[in-house]
């Protein structure tokens, strides 16, 4: 059984103990006496639980609890006083042994989501990432850029426009000798019939 476990039965015993006092029997633990002795016992369970390593606050409230019950009326039964002094001895060896165990520790992670907005100067393509609670790796590929050649519009020249392709032979291609030449046009043929 855990040190915990322990402690909640131990406590129960001691509380079940108290139940009974208060009644008009001189044997019995007075009403006003049972109540401080019960909250001594809560007081000593919660130090030992949140000691976490730390058991000045556990050994303060078992020596209040030990004050309480030396303070209990001449009277009550020897019997009940002899088990209520090895209920608080349990009590102190395994409120002790509890709180000088490290508590589990928790990690909480706080993620803020994450935005990234990549910019190119040529480019009017913006692509934007979020990441969200889990955390996960996010690769943002740049956009890519595209270089064209030719008119201030892009794509390929039109017949007619820039420079024009020299045929072969020197000339234009358009029945013309190619300036600075000497070749005659070339006159077409009529197809046979």
């Amino acid at each position: 059984m855990s040190s915990g476990a322990a402690l909640a039965a131990l406590l129960g015993v001691l509380a079940a103990l108290l139940v009974g006092c208060g009644s008009s029997n001189g044997k019995l633990i007075p009403t006003a006496d049972a109540g401080p002795l019960q909250s001594d016992f809560e007081a000593v369970a919660h130090a030992a639980e949140t000691g976490d390593g730390d058991c000045a606050g556990t050994e303060a409230a078992i020596a209040k609890t030990e004050g309480d019950f030396s303070a209990l009326p001449a009277g009550v039964d020897s019997g009940l006083r002899e088990t209520l002094r090895n209920g608080i001895d349990n009590l102190r060896s395994h409120a002790l042994a509890l709180c000088a165990q490290p508590l589990a520790q928790t990690t909480t992670t706080n993620t803020t989501p994450k935005t990234t907005t990549p910019t190119n100067t040529t480019s009017t393509q913006t692509t934007t990432t979020t990441t969200t609670t889990p955390p996960t790796e996010t690769t943002t590929e740049p956009p890519t850029e595209t270089t064209t050649t030719g008119g201030a519009g892009g794509g390929t020249a039109a017949p007619g426009t820039g420079e024009e392709p020299v045929a072969p032979g020197g000339g234009t291609g358009v029945g013309e000798a190619a300036p600075g030449t000497s070749e005659a046009p070339a006159t077409a043929q009529e197809p046979a019939k």
